[in-house]
C-alpha cells in the first residue's frame, strides 16, 4: 500500500468521545482529533470547564460523571441517535491523585468508570475499525509512586496518594484494557497509555515543587511531559494507523521509569 500524507487514516465523518475534556490531556486530545476532521463529543464533570472551551463547530460538550452508570447508560443511545455510530472512545477522565478516596472509591472512579463507559459505548454498537484508549499511569502499572520523602507534605495535606487507591486504580485500568482487547473479539481494539509526570493544571503544585525538580533531574530527556505529547499518542492508538495494535499499555514518560 502506498504511503499517504495523513498516515493516521481517520475516515471522513468519524465520531469520537473524549472524557475529561475540560483541561489537560483531554483538552489537547480533542484538539488533535478535531484537526483530523472528526466530530468530537467532549464529556466532563466540570460544567465551568466545559463552558470555557471554544473548539469550533465540530466539538459538542456534554456534562457527565463517567462513574454514574445510569447517566452513562442513558447518554450513549442519545449520542448514537444524534451523531451516528461512535467509532472512537478515549477514557481519560478520573480523579486527581490528591483526592482523599478509599481504595473502593478509587477503583470505582478509575477502572470502574472505564468499564462503565466502554460497556455503554460497545452496546451502541460501534462501527468497523472502532477503538478505545484508556488512560492509566506509570504509577501502579510500572512504578510504585513518587518518593515518599519528596511528597510527604502533600500527603499530609490531602491524604490522597497515601492510601494507595491511585496506583491500584491505574493498574486495574491496564489489566482491564488487556481483558477488553481479548474479549471484544474484533468488535473494537483496546489499548492504554501510561503517562509519567505530565505538566497539567491539576498537578501543578507537584510539578512546580521539589517533586517536579526531581523528575526533571532523573528524566533522560531532562524535562517533564506536556499534555499534547500524550494526546498525540492517544490519537495514534485510536487511528487506523495502529490497526494491528491491541492490548498494549504504552508508557509515555520520556524514559523516566528506566532510571534507577
Amino acid at each position: 500500500m502506498a504511503a499517504v500524507a495523513d498516515f493516521l487514516g481517520f475516515p471522513e465523518g468519524g465520531v469520537a468521545v473524549v472524557t475529561g475534556v475540560a483541561s489537560g490531556i483531554g483538552h489537547q486530545l480533542a484538539i488533535q482529533l478535531l484537526a483530523q476532521n472528526l466530530t468530537v463529543i467532549g464529556l466532563d464533570i466540570n460544567q465551568a470547564g466545559l463552558d470555557a472551551l471554544d473548539l469550533g463547530s465540530g466539538f459538542h460538550p456534554r456534562l457527565l460523571n463517567t462513574a454514574d452508570k445510569d447517566a452513562v447508560d442513558a447518554l450513549f443511545p442519545k449520542l448514537r441517535e444524534e451523531f451516528g455510530p461512535i467509532a472512537y472512545l478515549a477514557n481519560n477522565a478520573g480523579p486527581p491523585s490528591s483526592a482523599p478516596l478509599s481504595i473502593q472509591e478509587g477503583l470505582a472512579q478509575t477502572a470502574g468508570s472505564v468499564q462503565i463507559m466502554t460497556a455503554a459505548w460497545s452496546k451502541t454498537p460501534p462501527p468497523d475499525g472502532a477503538a478505545v484508549v484508556n488512560v492509566a499511569s506509570v504509577a501502579g502499572t510500572f512504578s510504585g509512586g513518587p518518593p515518599p520523602a519528596v511528597v510527604a507534605d502533600r500527603i499530609a495535606a490531602v491524604g490522597g496518594i497515601g492510601n494507595g487507591w491511585y496506583g491500584a486504580g491505574k493498574a486495574a485500568i491496564a489489566g482491564l484494557t488487556r481483558y477488553q482487547a481479548v474479549m471484544a473479539a474484533g468488535a473494537y481494539r483496546a489499548n492504554a497509555v501510561a503517562p509519567g509526570v505530565i505538566e497539567t493544571p491539576r498537578i501543578g503544585d507537584l510539578t512546580k515543587g521539589a517533586y517536579g525538580k526531581l523528575m526533571i533531574e532523573r528524566s533522560p530527556l531532562g524535562r517533564l511531559g506536556q499534555p499534547d505529547e500524550v494526546a498525540r499518542v492517544i490519537a495514534f492508538l485510536l487511528s487506523p494507523a495502529s490497526s494491528f495494535v491491541n492490548g498494549v499499555t504504552l508508557i509515555i514518560d520520556g524514559g523516566g521509569t528506566l532510571v534507577y
